[in-house]
């Protein structure tokens, strides 16, 4: 009962923190001047339905900390309680800001990539898990298939994307990244499909990557052994 406390209360605050970040790093707020907007627009959800963009906004945050309660959940369920349970869910809620920023201002942001990039192979390396040497294989394969592709397409694929898809080796490593990128290219080719044919299949859309990288990088913490 304890346990299941702690994850639900380190959960709720993972899901303050993500729409805090979501909130201010877009915009270049600082957190210390935005810290006030999850839990006003938690009160305006619950209070009074608003209209227009505040509306979208203030489901946005709902729906965030129920993400971020499943996501702690899974990573209970799946390790209990203990150092990579609590690495399981740090990544997974930081890949929830990730697909959050990309969804509603089209950024991939170096200032939560180039921290991430720091931190996780000294993690990888401390757990053992997916391991140093797996983790920098998975993300120099994952950061030079996405190059290639921005080579390609540079029309279809940022830069952010292929920072990102290095990001998410290193989370999960080698050979992990490999059905991480099959899932987001799965992923993707339907969101794809499903634009072209609102659109009337007209060309030039642009499909924001980032969420289907991290349904991938989902896909492999809580489904995939690694």
């Amino acid at each position: 009962m304890n346990s299941a406390f702690f994850i639900f209360a380190l959960s709720i605050f993972a899901g303050y923190a993500v729409n805090l970040v979501a909130d201010a790093l877009p915009r270049r707020r600082s957190l210390s001047a935005a810290w006030r907007e999850p839990f006003q627009a938690a009160i305006q959800l619950v209070r009074a339905p608003q209209k227009g963009r505040a509306q979208s906004k203030s489901w946005r945050h709902g729906l965030t900390w129920l993400a971020a309660l499943a996501l702690g959940w899974l990573a209970y369920r799946q390790w209990g309680v203990g150092p990579q349970a609590l690495v399981a869910a740090l990544y997974a809620w930081f890949f929830l800001a990730i697909a959050i920023i990309d969804l509603e201002h089209r950024l991939v942001l170096n200032r939560m990539l180039l921290p991430a990039a720091a931190i996780m192979p000294v993690l990888s390396w401390w757990l053992g898990w997916p391991g140093l040497k797996s983790s920098l294989i998975g993300a120099a394969v994952g950061f030079a298939l996405f190059f290639l592709l921005a080579l390609i397409y540079p029309k279809g694929m940022g830069m952010g994307d292929v920072k990102l898809a290095g990001v998410v080796g290193l989370a999960v490593g080698w050979p992990s990244i490999l059905p991480a990128i099959v899932v987001c290219f799965v992923s993707g080719g339907v969101a794809a499909l499903i634009l072209l044919i609102r659109r009337r299949f007209e060309r030039g859309h642009y499909l924001a990557y980032a969420p289907y990288l991290v349904l991938g990088a989902w896909y492999v913490i809580y489904l995939s052994a690694f």
